[in-house]
């Protein structure tokens, strides 16, 4: 297998990084030429210096016999040009693309098969608003992953004082839950993510995954000591691209959204494009503007400028005002675990959203999907029972299973009914089976399946 990537910047350097570590042949295009010295030493992947935009530089970049072209480059127009190379001269079966420009939005006709014929349009602006909106779902989490159709979700929350979790092990809560369909997937612990067993114990500040599903959680939520009120007042700072893609989303769940930007011509846009969002000019955030919008008691405070450090001034004071589930959005990759760790709820990294979009993407197979989380190692699977594997007719507690993964919940075939499984659960053939698994233990989850995970 050999990937063609055009654009080494945050999100071109993430992907080739991921898929040299699997042993796939990645070659890698940049103009860059002090940015290719680096990744020459970075990478275990071919990468030639040049535009994406050059036929010269692509074939050098062997995309005559690449089986998948990903162009993430900052300009749109380049990776349009290298995907319509790439169907011009060459026949990819698979293309990627990143665009950006609002304008692409009227002419995706472009895109489709008789044109560009492109297989996947990445918008790292979209993604994170998406991302955002997975969040408010769930009051007071601080990561969110929906699968099976979003029968089943993911949610990531915080253990803090005065949580009944803390110092008990599994087999204690799970004791205590018996009339609660209760499954705790993982544990993020100062950086460092475990599968729990049994007798592994909850600690103050760990971040716990928690199987929810479609219908009421009011039970888990309030076990949990989240925040039960449904998220319906939002405040947003920031009039970004981002912001305004969040505004239009969050109008139509008819919420109440205030939006503050500190541009005044931005502001006439905003106030044109959006039909219910109140819009705020403000030079600067300060206490006085939070204190007067009455920021503690809004559900939500969400900071979206393209000033990263505004973003995370303006979250923590929010959340010193009282308001009880602020997010930031980060770039800087390094900042994720220090902003999370001085209080602000949840992080979003556009760029770590596009990867994992991306990687979803180019490793379905046999599976129904393969979510990767945005700022942990570790991976959501979707995939089918098939009646030759060790998985069905069995109890769970009985298949000889990777210690790195467990298996978040079944949904059993042809009733859609969502199970959310424990040792003595049963897992027919046919049946629908979420696993979360981190990605060292891939190998090993892969042999119990019998069923191998193409990433292609």
């Amino acid at each position: 297998m050999s990937v063609l990537i055009v654009g080494a910047g945050d999100v071109g350097f993430m992907i080739a990084k991921r898929l040299t570590e699997e042993n796939i042949d990645v070659y890698v295009v940049e103009k860059d030429e002090a940015k290719v010295a680096k990744l020459s030493q970075m990478l275990d992947a071919q990468v030639v210096c040049g535009s994406g935009s050059s036929i010269k530089t692509l074939k050098k970049a062997n995309i005559e016999h690449a089986e998948m072209l990903i162009a993430v480059t900052d300009s749109d127009e380049v990776n349009l040009v290298a995907s319509f190379i790439a169907g011009s001269f060459c026949d990819i079966p698979t293309k990627i693309v990143r665009i950006r420009g609002k304008e692409y939005e009227s002419a995706k006709k472009i895109f489709e098969k008789e044109y560009l014929d492109i297989d996947l349009i990445i918008n790292p602006e979209l993604e994170a608003t998406l991302t955002i909106e997975n969040i408010l779902d769930i009051p007071g989490c601080q990561d969110a992953v929906q699968v099976a159709d979003g029968r089943i979700r993911l949610g990531g929350f915080r253990i803090n004082d005065g949580s009944p979790l803390i110092n008990k092990n599994l087999q204690e809560i799970a004791a205590s839950t018996t009339r609660v369909n209760f499954l705790i997937a993982s544990i993020l612990r100062q950086g460092r993510l475990l599968i729990p067993k049994g007798k592994d114990q909850i600690l103050k500040g760990d971040r716990v995954y928690v199987v929810l599903d479609q219908v009421d959680n009011k039970d888990i939520l309030s076990f949990l000591g989240s925040n039960l009120r449904p998220t319906h007042n939002v405040m947003i700072y920031g009039g970004s691209i981002t912001g305004e893609m969040l505004a239009l989303r969050l109008e139509q769940k008819n919420m109440n959204v205030k939006l503050i930007e500190h541009d005044e011509k931005r502001c006439i846009e905003l106030s044109e494009k959006l039909s219910k969002t109140t819009v705020l000019n403000s030079p600067t955030m300060n206490r006085e503007l939070l204190e007067s919008e009455r920021v503690s008691s809004q559900d939500a405070f969400i900071a979206v400028s393209n000033d990263e450090e505004a973003n995370i001034l303006s979250s923590l004071l929010a959340k010193r005002l009282g308001n009880a589930h602020v997010i930031a959005l980060i770039n800087n990759i390094d900042y994720i675990s220090l902003v999370s760790d001085i209080g602000v709820d949840a992080v979003v990294n556009p760029r770590m959203v596009a990867v994992a979009k991306i990687l979803q993407f180019i490793r379905k197979g046999k599976i129904f999907s393969i979510t990767s989380l945005s700022d942990i190692e570790a991976e959501v699977i979707e995939v089918e029972a098939m009646e030759t594997s060790d998985l069905v007719e069995r109890s769970i507690k009985d298949i000889k299973w990777p210690r790195d993964a467990i298996i978040a919940g079944v949904i059993r075939g042809g009733q859609g009914r969502v199970i959310v499984p424990r040792g003595d659960t049963v897992i027919d053939p046919g049946d629908r089976v979420i696993i979360f698994a981190k990605r060292g233990a891939m190998p090993k989850v892969e042999k119990v399946l019998s069923v191998k995970l193409d990433y292609f």
